[in-house]
């Protein structure tokens, strides 16, 4: 999703009339680094955002644009690698594929740009994109502060919610989407919280975690992530009462987090943002090296 943002951003400052060439993966038959849906944008002077592929086509792409964007007519190239992957269009890319590309015209009305923009500000979702992952973030303490930053590397909209001004700043969050500030007996809001949500709890106040995990819990957000022991979740569950089904339960992780000896603000924050990640995917999040198949997960051609 970061290559969303930055494609929009970047189309946003386009001047009246002008254009640029967004390069979208339209199909990926065998190996690649991109799945279909992958984006570039490349403008008139050779800047580009977001990729199209693990660095291997860019530069090749990017010649091709320039061609459609003197004639104006879209086109869809192919880059086959499957015979002889030393050939002209595999650009030594170290893998056996044949990948589509559909390059298209542009600008800052254009309807693809409209649905893009629809998707990552106003999260609508349409068959071309998905909304970015949410993230409702509890407590705005240092160890929240590489989260936002790691979070919004890949995309992610963050919501840092805390009862404190001092710690609730621009300064401290200039990446996160919205800071909220809180009662410290209020109840969070999940009106808005939907499947492609996560919420993560660190506030380290085990009174407002009282009140903020049953409301999670009985939200639609597709994980709940809880810092602290297990023992201390357990209580806390304990004295919550009231009854939540198992498909509940089965999104709350408590400790948070993936089991990657984090012992830092910021290791800690990237083991949470990848348990959120393999969560969102459904993977297990073992070793790549040990997993059999694609590892994308596609079925062979």
């Amino acid at each position: 999703m970061k290559e969303i943002k930055e494609i929009l951003k970047s189309v946003a400052a386009l001047a009246d009339g002008e254009k640029a060439i967004l390069a979208t993966v339209i199909a990926v038959h065998g190996s690649g680094y991109r799945l279909p849906g992958a984006r570039m944008l490349a403008l008139e002077n050779g800047d580009t955002f977001g990729m199209v592929s693990g660095g291997c086509l860019e530069a090749d792409v990017l010649e091709r644009a320039k061609k459609v964007l003197a004639s104006g007519n879209s086109e869809v190239f192919t880059y086959d690698t499957t015979q002889d992957e030393n050939s002209v269009f595999s650009l030594n890319m170290g893998c056996r594929g044949v990948i589509e590309i559909l390059l298209e015209l542009v600008g800052t009305d254009s309807p693809i740009i409209e649905k893009m923009r629809a998707a990552y500000e106003g999260r609508e979702a349409s068959e071309d994109f998905e909304t970015p992952v949410a993230v409702m973030l509890f407590g705005a303490g240092a160890d929240a502060v590489p989260f936002v930053r790691i979070a919004s590397e890949l995309g992610w909209q963050v919501t840092v919610y805390d009862h404190r001004p001092a710690f609730l700043t621009e300064e401290r969050f200039p990446d996160a989407r919205k800071l909220t500030l809180q009662k410290t007996d209020e109840i969070p809001d999940t009106t808005d919280a939907d499947d492609r949500t996560a919420a993560v709890i660190m506030t380290h106040n085990y009174a407002r975690d009282r009140l903020i995990l049953p409301a999670l819990l009985r939200s639609d957000v597709f994980y709940v992530g809880a810092l602290g022991p297990k023992r201390r979740t357990e209580q806390l569950l304990d004295e919550i009462g009231g009854t939540f089904s198992e498909e509940r339960l089965s999104r709350l992780y408590a400790p948070v987090g993936m089991d990657i000896g984090g012992d830092t603000p910021e290791s800690i924050a990237l083991s949470i943002i990848a348990e959120i990640q393999s969560v969102l995917k459904n993977r297990g999040g073992g070793h790549l090296r040990d997993r059999q198949g694609s590892i994308y997960g596609r079925e062979p051609n």
